[in-house]
Parts: C-alpha cells; structure tokens; sequence
C-alpha cells in the first residue's frame, strides 16, 4: 500500500523538527569534537579500561560524524525541494515524504553510513527522524563518556599534586641549606620520573591507582634528607630495613625472569631476548657499604648513598620485568597462535571442510610449526595466517 503524500504543513513541521534537531546534535558534536579528554583517547598508548574506553568511544565519534553529516545532507536536500515553490505539488510532496519519512539512510553493522554502492549493500535503513533521535542519544553518551575520562585525569593529576609540591619544597630548603645539599639532591631527576609515572598513570587513568609507592618513598627520604641531614642517625635502620625488603622483592622478581626467560629460550627459536639482568649481588654490596658508612657517621655520603640504592633497586625491578615481559610476550604469542589456530579448525569443522585436503595440509603445517620445539614464530604466523585465508577463500567459493 503506497504511503499518502505528507501535505505542506506536515512537510515544514518535519523539516523545523529536524533543523533543531540538527542544531542540538550539532551543538554536541561541537561539545564533543572540542573536548579535551578526546585528544587524550586519541594520543594512542593507553592501556586498561581507558584503552577500551578509547575504542568504543572513537568508533562512536566515527559513527557520529559519518551519520552527522548524511543527515545533514538528507536535510539540505528536503530544505531545498521544499524551497522550489512556495505551495509545492504532488510531486514535490512526494519526494519530500519519501525523504522525510523513509528509510533514506543505509548504515553497515557498525552504523557507517553507506554512501559508496561498491562498498556493498547497507545491513540496516534508517529513517531522519530515527536517524535524529538516534545521534542525540549517542552525542550525549559520548560527551557523558568524555567528561568521566575526564574527571578520572583529573582524579590523577590531584594525586601529584602533593608529592609534586613536596619536592617543591625540597628544592627551597636544599637552597636554604646551602653547600653540597642541593648539588647531591636528585630533585629534578626524581621529579622527573613522577612526571613519567604519572604520564603512566594517564594512559588509563580508570585503572590507576596513585603514584607508585617505591617513588612516594623516595621522595620522601628526599625531603628528610633535605631537611636534616643530623636526623639521619635516627632514620637510617627503618630506612636499611625497606632497602633489604626491595631487594629481595628484586630478587624474587629476577629469579622469575630468569625461569621464564630460559623457558622462552628453549620453547622459541632465535628468541633475541634481552640478558636476565643480576643486580641482586651488586645491589647487596652496596647495602653492606652503607653500614660501612653509617658507623663511620659519614652522613652526607650516607644519604647520597642511600638516594643511589633507592634508584638502582628501582631500576632492576624494571629491568627484570621488561626482561619477563619480553620472554613471557614470545610465549604467548605462541599460546595465542595455537589458540586461533584451533579456532579457525573448529571453524572449518563447522563448514564441513575439515578433510578438505588443501586446507587440512595447511593446517597441518601451521601446527607442526607451533608444536615443534624451540618453534619458529614468525613461519608459525605465516602458517596460521595462511590456513586462515585459505579457509575465507573456501567460504567465500562455496568450498568445491
């Protein structure tokens, strides 16, 4: 049944509806497009919930301009056949009902407007005024999402604030102090790495959790330092005592680097990874110099001494992570492989194909690769992503 033609008022309600419409819409995609948690999502690196956080909400910005600028132009097409004549015909108000009521706009499954027909054909047709509706509600949710990534940089920037200042102070006294108290004072090296820990911090901001507890420590010993060389006596046990704790922390943390780093090295071939790092022995002797220094009241030293232990317990932690990280990584791509592998197995099971000849001796390459020790990962990735394309390949034929 042929849908009746919209007379001239209902046209020019329809059209005044969609042009606030598209004013409000347009007010937040200026919103949106202007704010400043949107330049951090888009300054790549980040990581947690705010890296997931960053997808959705830059595929929705997508989605919203794409559709933005499609109703815009659905809109400017109704305006100007509604501008032909002043009391338009049948004709005219056919046109106008087939634009302002019908399904006018193709969108992919993604919610891309379709406006390329060799792009293929669109999942879904939406009307204006659905399609209306529809970016009012998503600007609003990209803003909303926008101002709580926001508000958590913010949380993290009122979480540096402190130590920041304390550090400040630290350079004022050290200046007051004068002599060698502040030219034996890493304030500005310290300040530094909490700038990069709380840049860290900002690339996910949802999931951080302050500034790291070993840095906070330092600083304060920094500013103890700084304001009494004299109280170092008092302070120097508890302070011994925390050093030892890192150590063994470090320890502990090398000794897994080590395990998985050796496990890397016989499961992967030409694995390239990194030395395991062993600070532990230096790290140790150091700590029997500070007694050493301690009992020879040499407290200027000392608390030089003592800044340099901090630093370099610090560093190792990170050197035997990056050294486990970089071996475990190998690992698990393997893992990983092995994973889409089965998948795309369970996959041409489905399709009937598992004794598809071609596609079974792929997969039997592939899987010698990935179950051959020490294996050989980028020819496994090669193989995986082969049998892969040989499988899409069938599906897209119709597998003979």
């Amino acid at each position: 049944m042929t849908t009746p033609p919209m007379s001239r008022d209902e046209v020019d309600r329809a059209i005044v509806g969609l042009v606030a419409a598209y004013d409000r819409i347009s007010a937040a995609m200026y919103e949106m497009d202007g704010h400043p948690a949107l330049v951090l999502l888009r300054s790549g690196g980040l990581r947690g919930k705010t890296q997931q956080v960053a997808v959705e909400v830059l595929a929705a910005v997508d989605v919203l301009w794409s559709q933005f600028a499609a109703l815009g132009a659905q809109l400017d097409r109704a305006k100007t056949v509604r501008a032909e004549r002043s009391r338009p015909g049948e004709g005219e108000l056919r046109v106008l009902t087939s634009v302002l009521r019908g399904a006018v706009i193709g969108l992919t499954s993604d919610g891309i407007v379709v406006d390329d027909p060799s792009a293929g054909a669109p999942t879904t047709w939406q009307t204006l005024p659905g399609l209306a509706g529809d970016l009012e509600t998503v600007a609003a949710e990209v803003v909303r999402a926008l101002g709580e990534v926001e508000a958590s940089s913010s949380r993290v920037a009122a979480w540096y604030v402190v130590p920041m200042d304390a550090l400040a102070r630290a350079r004022s006294e050290a200046v007051d102090l004068g002599g060698d108290a502040l030219a034996r004072s890493d304030v500005d090296g310290i300040a530094a790495r909490l700038g990069e820990a709380q840049a860290e911090a900002l690339r996910d901001p949802f999931g951080a959790s302050g500034p790291p507890a070993g840095l906070l420590a330092e600083i304060d010993a920094l500013t103890k330092r700084i304001a009494g060389l004299a109280g170092l006596r008092t302070a120097y046990p508890e302070m011994v005592r925390r050093l030892i704790a890192a150590v063994d922390k470090v320890a502990a943390a090398e000794s897994e680097a080590r395990r998985v780093h050796a496990l890397a090295e016989a499961k992967i071939a030409h694995a390239g990874l990194p030395p395991v790092p062993d600070a532990v022995p230096a790290l140790r002797a150091h700590l029997a110099q500070l007694g050493q220094l301690e009992r020879e009241r040499r407290w200027a030293r000392l608390a030089d001494e003592l800044s340099i232990v901090e630093r370099s317990v610090a560093q190792a932690r990170e050197r035997a992570a990056h050294v486990y990280e970089a071996a475990d990584g190998l690992l698990q791509r393997r893992a990983e492989l092995r994973g889409r592998l089965d998948a795309y197995r369970s996959r041409a099971g489905r399709m009937g194909l598992v004794e598809h000849d071609e596609l079974s001796a792929r997969h039997r390459a592939a899987q010698d690769l990935l179950y051959t020790s020490p294996c050989d990962l980028p020819a496994a990735t090669r193989a995986v992503v082969a049998y892969q394309r040989y499988l899409n390949d069938l599906t897209e034929r119709g597998h003979p």
